[in-house]
């Protein structure tokens, strides 16, 4: 019975790693339930583990385990990004340094390298909006003049 209850401890750690990597619930909950056989078999190989102990922990562990695991499943939902350069994809910046085809632009409190798009000239003052992030440089397109209307009412 020693034998079985090592190989229930080997199986609930596995599953509580697999548990770690990739939050389900299930997982978490089958090692805990490893770790309840693990604890009747070591007492069956007559060890003196009072049975409420074993419950007990049982409990108190797979409480853990789903409360941990639904805190990772609700970080791991997709949510917009909110750090980084892919947050400022759909952002409007300032052109400081003219793009033929490529200059810098103003955007969120800093100077961004920055290419056009689009064959035409975008002049010093004009707003463009960011549409794809490579590297460090960023790829724009001028705003609309109804686009930057709009802007400058909400700001």
């Amino acid at each position: 019975m020693e034998g079985l209850a090592i190989g229930l401890l080997a199986l609930a750690l596995v599953l509580f790693i697999a548990e770690a990597h990739a939050p389900t619930t299930v997982l978490g909950l089958l090692g805990v339930a490893a770790l309840v056989g693990a604890g009747f078999a070591w007492r069956d190989a007559d060890h003196d583990l009072p049975v409420a102990a074993i419950i007990a922990a049982g409990v108190i562990l797979a409480g853990f385990v789903i409360f941990a695991s639904r805190k990772a499943i609700a970080a791991h939902r997709d949510e917009p990004v909110r750090t980084g350069s892919e947050e400022l994809l759909g952002s409007i910046g300032e052109v400081r340094i003219p793009l033929d085809p490529e200059g810098q632009i103003f955007i969120q409190g800093a100077l961004w390298k920055a290419r056009t798009t689009g064959a035409d000239e975008i002049g010093l003052g004009n707003r463009v909006r960011v549409r794809a992030v490579d590297g460090l440089t960023l790829e724009v397109e001028p705003v609309a003049d109804q686009d930057q209307a709009t802007v400058e009412k909400g700001a």
